[in-house]
């Protein structure tokens, strides 16, 4: 089979994937998709698959706490920030091997579902660390952050629970909504890309609890937002059992 060139990854992203991030995850269009498409091009030339790249992400994962809690302060916000933003490359390039690749897996996809998902917890506990750090705290902003991760990863269950039972209708093709307010829904859905930049709240103790309550509220918007969804398509389809 012949190598994918740098072209593939970026021509089968924008066939299959570009208007559903444009919709959903704007953040990566504009920050993670371009070194992404450099880090799979070179993958596949040195043989990582894409569970290989899914793995990789874990340790990047785990570090982050780690990594908010090492001294001095400034350096530890700049390698939080670091690998939270690598986190989100390498997110996209397990995806984009296993499309241009052919590799596509249902554990595969598992696999990087359960990695994700502890990132993001994992994350928001890190930029509650640095605002503990930053303002001589005794854990409460960490509290937050935690709570914070919670209510984002009970809203992702809440749209799991609901695609399980939509995933035997055909799908339907994804669009870019022209409506004000779905504009705005999708600008606020894009913000979660950018969490990794939060850490820089840090640098400055009176905007650390900031970063922390957008956490807090944005998460709460999330879970809203996944409720309010859910039961919209329950009263235009009816109960389903």
């Amino acid at each position: 089979m012949k190598t994918p060139g740098l072209g593939a990854f970026v021509d089968e992203y924008k066939k299959n994937k570009l208007v559903e991030e444009l919709k959903g995850n704007w953040a990566n269009v504009v920050f993670h998709r371009a070194p992404s498409f450099l880090l799979a091009w070179l993958f596949v030339r040195i043989g990582i698959s894409p569970l290989g790249a899914t793995l990789l992400s874990l340790p990047v994962a785990l570090a982050l706490p780690v990594l908010a809690l090492a001294p001095p302060l400034e350096s530890a916000i700049v390698w939080v920030f670091v690998a939270g933003f690598l986190f989100q490359v390498l997110d996209c390039v397990d995806g984009s091997l296993a499309r241009v690749t052919g590799r596509v897996t249902h554990l595969g996809g598992r696999i990087d579902f359960l990695i994700d998902m502890a990132q993001w917890g994992l994350l928001y506990v890190s930029v509650g660390i640095l605002a503990d750090r930053a303002l001589d705290g005794s854990g409460l902003w960490t509290a937050l952050a935690a709570v914070a991760a919670w209510l984002r990863l009970y809203a992702r269950t809440v749209r799991d629970a609901f695609d399980e039972k939509e995933a035997q209708k055909p799908a339907a093709p994804v669009t870019l909504p022209r409506s004000p307010a779905a504009l705005v829904a999708v600008f606020i859905s894009g913000l979660s890309g950018l969490v990794p930049f939060l850490a820089f709240a840090a640098v400055a103790p009176s905007l650390a609890p900031y970063a922390v309550w957008f956490l807090v509220v944005y998460s709460i918007l999330d879970v809203g937002d996944s409720l309010v969804q859910e039961l919209g398509r329950q009263f235009e389809g009816g109960s389903r059992a």
